[in-house]
């Protein structure tokens, strides 16, 4: 896929996320991020969230899958009938174990 239509797929993504929905959940949790400035910490607006999961999804394309402040982005390459695609998640809690 090119460069362009990787571009369309993360605009889609951006469009379709309920960043609303993070922000109220950041919000209740009293959820800070360092600031832009640097010079604090603060509960990020909508604007930073869309930058901040436009970056990391751009970046999954090189490592396949990223994240930072509860966001996680996952690149995956078409292979067979599968197309490529993205997912975007925005993570509160998580957990695994398995046992060999």
């Amino acid at each position: 896929m090119t460069t362009n239509q990787q571009s369309t797929l993360i605009d889609q993504i951006i469009d379709e996320f309920n960043f609303e929905r993070v922000l109220i959940a950041m919000t209740a949790l009293d959820w800070h991020w360092q600031t832009t400035e640097g010079n604090g910490m603060a509960i990020p607006n909508i604007a930073k969230l869309k930058a901040t999961a436009r970056y990391l999804l751009t970046n999954a394309i090189k490592s396949d899958c990223t994240g930072t402040g509860g966001f996680e982005a996952r690149y995956f390459k078409a292979e067979g009938n599968s197309p490529e695609y993205f997912i975007l998640k925005f993570v509160v809690s998580e957990a695994c174990t398995w046992d060999d």
